[in-house]
């Protein structure tokens, strides 16, 4: 080759490798404390907020990726970032906001307290707060050099017993002792209690109305009532200037925009960090469920997120929602070497259609809920009744195939009981042969609950790998890994290689000695069901080390080590963050090829004569059926088609509450690829909670004929209808409640 064409094919090589590294380099926008939005956004000339960024990035060519840069400092933000779908990256080409390198950057959703301080008698100080007057900045929470303060509070935080306990009470209201009680609270303007009711397994924040000192009553509004109160259920009041009286406490007075705080003896709070949250979200990619759009491929690096706020008046204490960022149909986003602290609630929340996001190498502190929340649309035990985000594709969806790995979750549920390292909460019923999620090689510490908690209909979950300990330590009837599922059809759950111990479990006592119970180490409850625990390490748990109640099946439970003392596993060496052991189960593949079929789902269900909806109540009241019901006045049918996409065999199911005014001669007829088999169902029988109970195992063909119809007919009593499933190759079995 002459020397001509060889400069030509060096030339030509140099021009694809320098097209190649060109196109690789990121697109970068600056951001500065001290920048301009009317500033290009460069190095030189940064932009000054986040939605300026935005906007500039949102209308531009996307070729290749982008890096939007915070360069070092605090950054108050006032106004939540929110992307939506127009703000997506592409798998090729991200959209990364992250820290310049070696910068520290926060972003805080809290305001400083800048104002003069002053003080008359040297112990309470006060400095005027013009926003907070008569306005809706009526923040719950202070912090002050990276510490959150007590609010002005009775009985005193410092106290060896600092509760009151209820001598009676109800929904409205709480008895206690009369000698205790003072007019203070009843005039004050926003007090709150925050109580643990009657199940003793969550919190909740009630305002008081009034007060009656005569009785010892405290009247509630009308605000997260969720339990009864009883005899014994503890509580504090809070934000009553009157009880304003220990060090570190504090009291705003909203109507007359003053802020009153106690710092200690030779501490002048003008020379102290003074911050008050603002808002409840800095961050919210926000996608439309019903139109089945989602933010993708959006990345947050290196940025510390703090001072965010609560809120009162959540429909289910459960699942409370305030949140520092906030995923709602996001698909393959990611937050990493993240920090969140001193935040409000979650610091990141996962709701509906969101998919294949990785929440890695984060760490959490002093958060007032906990790690990460995961949700669709329905917040109830097995109804729709308390349902967040209404709509027809809303209701079919919850996140799943995310990945919550190498995290570290400590000191959390300031505010918020029912929280923890994870919390995967109720999804539809259509779902529940899904795949899940991945949680694996978290470090999860100091838990008001739950460390790992999983709700209604969840399946298809990989438990890995984590280390949890010290949870369980304001509520009880809980545990580091809390399966609580419901059903009997659900993907596989895994709970494998875990290092779980000292679960507390304390029941505040008014004698100041907390009773410590029901704190388990993994705690499989409710119709918790395909769920394999094996090789567990657990110790000094309250309750058992693995429990196992509430008609739970198919189960495999072994080769888990438990003991009263310190026990090491021998792969300790193997868990937590930076460490990447795997039992190499595929979550992708973690699924059941099936589905179950509601009644009101029109598109697989014909209905013939009279059914007449009703609404039951189920297991302890928590919850109410939905069903169908037919007496025999007229014929009367019900018929399911099972959309059936591979061939195969198939397990059947029903499901309905059982009753001793149903039939017990129902007629079921199964139309199946090898014929009809018409069987009688006794519907006085069946599972008592409500779950599936099997019907039998039939051959079905792909697009061929697949019905269940059940029918009145000669009945002699009601007939009721909710749901079938049916599943593929699914061998369901039970284990003895007590086996471990």
């Amino acid at each position: 080759m002459n020397s001509f064409f060889k400069s030509v094919i060096l030339i030509f090589i140099f021009q694809i490798n320098f097209s190649f590294e060109a196109h690789a380099q990121s697109i970068e926008y600056f951001i500065s404390t001290k920048g301009n939005d009317k500033n290009p956004g460069t190095e030189a000339k940064p932009f000054a907020t986040l939605n300026r960024a935005r906007d500039v990035v949102r209308n531009i060519k996307k070729d290749g990726p982008i890096d939007i840069i915070l360069r070092g400092g605090n950054y108050f933000v006032d106004e939540t970032l929110v992307l939506n779908p127009e703000d997506s990256g592409t798998e090729d080409a991200p959209i990364t906001w992250r820290a310049a390198k070696n910068e520290k950057v926060i972003l805080s959703g809290g305001k400083s307290i800048i104002g003069k301080w002053k003080t008359a008698d040297g112990r309470v100080w006060v400095v005027d707060v013009p926003e907070a007057k008569n306005s809706n900045w009526n923040f719950r929470q202070l912090f002050v050099n990276d510490k959150r303060m007590t609010r002005a509070r009775f009985p005193n935080k410092s106290i060896s017993n600092p509760f009151l306990y209820a001598i009676s009470g109800a929904k409205s209201y709480i008895n206690i002792d009369k000698t205790l009680i003072k007019e203070s609270w009843g005039k004050a303007t926003d007090a709150q209690i925050n109580i643990v009711p009657q199940w003793r397994f969550f919190n909740q924040w009630n305002t008081v109305k009034d007060v009656d000192v005569e009785s010892g009553k405290i009247n509630l509004e009308n605000s997260e009532l969720n339990a009864e109160i009883i005899k014994g259920n503890w509580f504090w009041i809070e934000g009553v200037k009157e009880e304003l009286d220990e060090v570190e406490e504090w009291f705003l007075d909203n109507n007359k925009g003053k802020l009153y705080y106690i710092p200690g003896k030779d501490i002048n709070p003008n020379e102290q960090n003074v911050i008050a949250p603002y808002l409840n979200r800095i961050v919210y990619l926000k996608g439309d469920v019903e139109n089945k759009t989602h933010v993708k491929n959006v990345i947050f690096k290196d940025i510390a997120f703090q001072h965010t706020t609560f809120t009162l008046g959540h429909i289910e204490p459960r699942v409370h929602t305030d949140a520092t960022i906030m995923f709602e149909n996001a698909n393959k986003c990611r937050i990493e070497q993240c920090s969140f602290e001193n935040i409000g609630g979650y610091a990141l929340w996962l709701h509906l259609d969101s998919k294949e996001n990785i929440f890695d190498n984060n760490t959490v502190l002093e958060s007032g809920g906990g790690g990460v929340l995961l949700t669709g649309a329905s917040f109830s035990y097995m109804d729709d009744s308390k349902l967040y985000t209404p709509g027809a594709v809303a209701a079919t969806v919850f996140p799943i195939l995310n990945r919550i790995t190498n995290n570290t979750v400590k000191h959390c549920g300031k505010i918020r009981y029912y929280g923890g390292g994870v919390h995967l909460d109720s999804r539809p019923a259509s779902m529940a042969m899904a795949p899940g999620n991945y949680i694996g090689h978290n470090y999860f510490q100091d838990l008001s609950r739950n460390g790992i908690f999983a709700f209604r209909n969840q399946g298809g979950n990989i438990i890995e790998y984590n280390e949890i300990h010290d949870a369980m330590q304001t509520t009880i009837d809980g545990g580091c890994i809390h399966f609580a599922t419901m059903n009997h059809l659900n993907a596989p759950n895994f709970i494998l290689n875990n290092y779980l111990y000292d679960i507390w479990g304390y029941e505040q006592l008014p004698d100041g000695v907390p009773k410590r119970h029901l704190g388990n180490g993994i705690f499989l409850d409710w119709a918790t069901s395909n769920t394999t625990v094996k090789n567990n390490y657990v110790y000094n748990a309250a309750g058992e080390s693995i429990k196992n109640i509430m008609g739970n099946s198919n189960l495999s439970i072994e080769n888990n080590k438990e003991s009263k003392t310190r026990i090491e596993p021998p792969f300790l060496q193997d868990i937590g963050p930076g460490n990447t052991a795997t039992n190499n189960i595929d979550i992708y593949k973690n699924y059941l090829t099936g589905s179950v079929i509601h009644y009101s789902d029109s598109k697989f269900v014909e209905i013939k004569g009279i059914w007449k909806p009703l609404e039951i109540k189920g297991f302890w009241n928590l919850f109410n059926f939905n069903i169908l019901e037919a007496d025999s006045s007229q014929l009367s049918e019900i018929t399911y088609s099972l959309p059936i996409t591979e061939d195969g065999t198939y397990q059947l199911s029903i499901l309905y509450l059982p009753n001793p005014k149903n039939a017990s001669n129902v007629k079921i007829q199964i139309q199946h690829a090898d014929g009809v088999n018409d069987i009688i169902w006794d519907m006085t029988k069946g599972d008592k909670f409500g779950f599936s109970v099997e019907m039998g195992k039939y051959q079905f063909k792909k697009g061929g004929i697949a019905k269940i119809r059940i029918s009145n007919q000669g009945a002699n009593g009601k007939v009721v209808a909710n749901s079938v499933a049916f599943v593929k190759n699914f061998s369901a079995g039970t284990i003895d409640e007590n086996k471990k």
